[in-house]
């Protein structure tokens, strides 16, 4: 509809449209679902700020501090206002928190069943548009929950749908819609209010969907609960869905390094021995057959010589022995020796690898090695030199002539072929994110069929960023495959 330069502006401000929002954004064509968005934001503009001043009156400065502790599950995590989850506490601290009756030091007039919001209207409701107090009835009555986000126009709104309730809603929301993409799992609080779905709350982590399977057994267990699952059931059930919250969102911040091990199965603890040696040659002699099938001529290549060309300087690696019967060695390097001078130095990944060259190495008299010091170093400061080294002109280099054959027609016909192979074998491989059963058996039930959607949709986003892309058929042919529309 066509707004008139005279009318009374659709914001809600109670002045003319030419001199409010026409004058700072030019004119426009506004639709009515547009017009009650204005409005409603209006409404409700210094609504956050109202309650926060109201909550710290009528609670104490105990309360924030309580809210806090509960919705941080009482794990002693100091109150931070500038923590990734404040979008989400502290409208479920207005909407919905009250203080623990038996054990509170809350002011004694707050020592009730009303949240901040609901005493809020209780005491000024009357003074209020009412607009403005549907609005904190909507919120009340609305729980968190985790939503997917099924399309997306940004600068707009998106389509949700609750993954606990079923529930689709059209939200006007015209910020957080321009950071997100179909897929993706919100956690938030939408308020529903007459033709109008806003979003009051919403965490700043967004949650991709590969992600999605804790949420789907979350909301088994409450089906097997024989609970209804509805708003109302739901805002009883907010500290288990906040507690879900927290695990994903902490896995997503503060994400762990896997515990990573080498080939034996030994913990990765990079070790560095050093032993003082009489004779470069008599220590090498004592220990090249460490290199198992490499010749002494191979060895000896690349080795540094003195003045009167004896061996002053050589490196060679300590390889895993094989059947010693056919002499099938395995080709796994345990380690690396390196002679310089008087100085014998082997680097391992793994105490237990360190206790092995030492007694192997102190078990032959020949190599006359005196053990002088183990140097343990942290894994962070190990991923932090391999990093330098590949930040360095060789790695450059080598990632340059990389990016060249990736770029060659062969390469990436080779690339999308190994691709596609891949996504053919994937629908009947045991996949951990589906409980050990395989794409195709998890179809035959419905939280199985909505997981496998959720790690397709995720392959397909992954395929996008790769360099070069995944062809685009190569997903189309595997939703056709899996019965996927």
């Amino acid at each position: 509809m066509k707004i008139g330069r005279n009318d009374l502006c659709p914001c809600g401000s109670g002045k003319k449209y030419k001199h409010c929002c026409l004058a700072r954004g030019g004119e426009i064509e506004t639709s009515p679902s547009d017009l009650a968005w204005r409005r409603l934001r209006r409404a409700i503009e210094s609504l956050p700020t109202d309650l926060l001043r109201f909550a710290d009156g009528y609670f104490g400065r105990a309360g924030l501090l309580e809210a806090w502790d509960e919705f941080t599950l009482w794990k002693e995590v100091p109150f931070d206002a500038k923590s990734p989850h404040i979008p989400v506490f502290m409208p479920w601290f207005y909407y919905n928190w009250t203080p623990d009756l038996t054990e509170t030091g809350v002011n004694a007039d707050a020592r009730s069943e009303l949240s901040a919001a609901q005493a809020y209207l209780r005491s000024k409701g009357r003074r209020l548009e009412p607009l403005a107090q549907r609005y904190i009835e909507a919120c009340v009555a609305a729980p968190l929950s985790f939503y997917d986000v099924i399309t997306c126009e940004p600068g707009r709104g998106f389509t949700l749908r609750d993954i606990i309730t079923g529930e689709d809603c059209r939200v006007s929301e015209r910020s957080a819609s321009g950071s997100v993409q179909a897929g993706d799992i919100l956690f938030a609080k939408i308020a529903r209010l007459e033709d109008l779905t806003l979003m009051e709350a919403c965490s700043t982590v967004v949650i991709p969907p590969d992600r999605k399977a804790p949420i789907l057994e979350l909301r088994k267990v409450f089906r097997e609960s024989g609970t209804p699952l509805t708003p109302d059931a739901l805002r009883e059930y907010d500290l288990e869905l906040i507690e879900l919250y927290h695990a994903l969102a902490d896995a997503l911040l503060k994400p762990r390094m896997p515990e990573l091990r080498n080939t034996d199965g030994d913990p990765l603890s990079p070790h560095k021995l050093v032993f003082a040696i009489e004779s470069p040659r008599a220590a090498f002699d004592a220990l090249k057959d460490l290199a198992l099938d490499v010749d002494d001529a191979e060895l000896l290549a690349e080795a540094k010589l003195d003045g009167q060309g004896l061996l002053r300087r050589v490196q060679f690696p300590w390889k895993k022995r094989g059947n010693p019967v056919n002499k099938s060695w395995d080709n796994t390097v345990l380690g690396n020796l390196a002679i310089d001078g008087e100085r014998l130095t082997i680097e391992v990944n793994s105490r237990e690898r360190a206790i092995r060259i030492r007694e192997i190495v102190e078990g032959r008299p020949a190599a006359r090695a005196k053990h002088l010091a183990t140097e343990i170093q942290s894994m962070d400061s190990a991923l932090a030199r391999a990093g330098k080294q590949r930040g360095g002109r060789k790695a450059r280099a080598a990632q340059e002539e990389h990016e060249r054959l990736a770029a060659l027609p062969e390469v990436k016909a080779a690339l999308q072929e190994h691709l596609r192979r891949h996504f053919e074998s994937w629908v009947d491989q045991e996949i951990p994110a589906l409980g050990g059963r395989s794409p195709r058996d998890a179809m035959k039930d419905p939280d199985g069929r909505e997981m496998v959607e959720a790690l397709v949709l995720q392959a397909e986003r992954h395929g996008r960023n790769m360099q070069p892309p995944m062809d685009e058929s190569i997903i189309r042919d595997l939703r056709a495959r899996l019965g996927l529309t």
